[in-house]
């Protein structure tokens, strides 16, 4: 799942972007594949540099959630050092608010790993779809923003003497603020340890453009029939029944799922399309990240299993999850790493306004 991007944004070259990249592995890479993961990777790159008002000014270290981002590189904090690899995530802060983060952490939550079947995956999914072409149409003007409010945790990682240590934060409320075309934006997360605890600017400028494919803009121009829809989601030369190909698929739907608002038939459209992905499959019993009873869409890649959660009886999205499916990290099968729970979807007026009234 996609975590967006935290922090002041400062615009980077093509030039210098493309040294950032690992190279290839073979076979090469399609060139739609590599445009996906230069897009993803920077996010996570402009969501970790910080801006420093002077040079040489100490930057607080951002945590990355990289186990929601299909990324080649796995993102860790080393404390007390510069972090290796192709995020700036900064150095250990005088604070001593990494070490603090490196202390005895709660076991994450576990569960009981439900089997996956495809069958009933297509009725199941023909509700879902039904439900979300039911939805109330909500069409932001070009002056309105998209607020998504969500409880949201995600397992983090710290690497300190050479040894890496693992955890899941604690479930928290997380508030954020998007234009339609994705460009302007605000987040409200105070209790992320290393976010801005009065909120901080999504803005970007206009070095930004390629990447904002999951605007709402875009979504809007989306096709609605479900098959040229699932062409839309496979990656240039991406083929069905190629696993990363599939994979690829699938973590673009749930990417356009994530903190967002589509049109009602662009989403009754993507869940039909995602259905027809090899290695989808339903789980009948599950829960979301307040507990609420849901079935889910789901697709196994590694050591984990990621779900697309809906209401049991309305088939309402709920939310999205990742589960362990063996042991990994020193965390147990059944171990809750990701989880979203969508608690409000609405179209204000202003950056950090509230439905209803109010601001934070």
């Amino acid at each position: 799942m996609k975590r967006t991007p935290k922090g002041r944004h400062e615009p980077i070259g093509h030039a210098e972007f493309d040294l950032l990249l690992p190279a290839p592995a073979e076979p090469a890479l399609t060139a739609d594949r590599h445009t996906r993961l230069k897009e993803h990777l920077m996010d996570e790159i402009l969501a970790s540099r910080a801006d420093a008002a002077t040079a040489g000014t100490p930057r607080r270290p951002r945590l990355r959630r990289a186990a929601w981002i299909a990324l080649p590189v796995a993102a860790t904090l080393a404390v007390g050092a510069l972090a290796v690899g192709p995020w700036d995530l900064g150095s250990g802060s005088a604070d001593g608010g990494v070490q603090a983060l490196t202390g005895p952490h709660p076991e994450p939550p576990t569960v009981t790993l439900e089997p996956g079947t495809t069958e009933n995956l297509t009725a199941v999914v023909d509700r879902i779809s039904l439900a979300a072409a039911r939805q109330p149409v909500l069409e932001p003007r070009r002056d309105q923003y998209i607020y998504i409010e969500s409880l949201v945790s995600f397992k983090r990682s710290v690497s300190k003497g050479g040894e890496e240590t693992s955890w899941v934060e604690p479930l928290h409320k997380r508030q954020i603020w998007k234009s339609p075309d994705d460009r302007k934006g605000w987040l409200y997360e105070p209790a992320d340890s290393f976010g801005e605890k009065n909120g901080e600017s999504l803005d970007v400028g206009p070095a930004r453009g390629s990447s904002r494919r999951h605007s709402y803009d875009r979504m809007r121009a989306l096709p609605t029939d479900p098959d040229a829809l699932l062409r839309k989601l496979y990656p240039e030369g991406g083929k069905a029944g190629d696993p990363e190909a599939d994979w690829d698929a699938f973590k673009e739907a749930g990417d356009m799922l994530h903190e967002q608002l589509a049109p009602p038939e662009t989403s009754a459209a993507l869940y039909k399309a995602a259905a027809k992905i090899p290695g989808v499959t339903l789980v009948e019993k599950t829960t979301d990240a307040r507990g609420r009873p849901g079935v889910a869409v789901a697709f196994v890649r590694g050591d984990s299993r990621f779900e697309w959660v809906f209401d049991s009886t309305t088939y309402a999205y709920l939310g999205q999850r990742e589960v362990l499916t063996k042991e990994s990290d020193g965390m147990k099968a059944g171990s809750v790493i990701g989880q979203t729970s969508v608690v409000t979807r609405a179209v204000v007026d202003a950056k950090k306004e509230l439905p209803g009234g109010g601001k934070v």
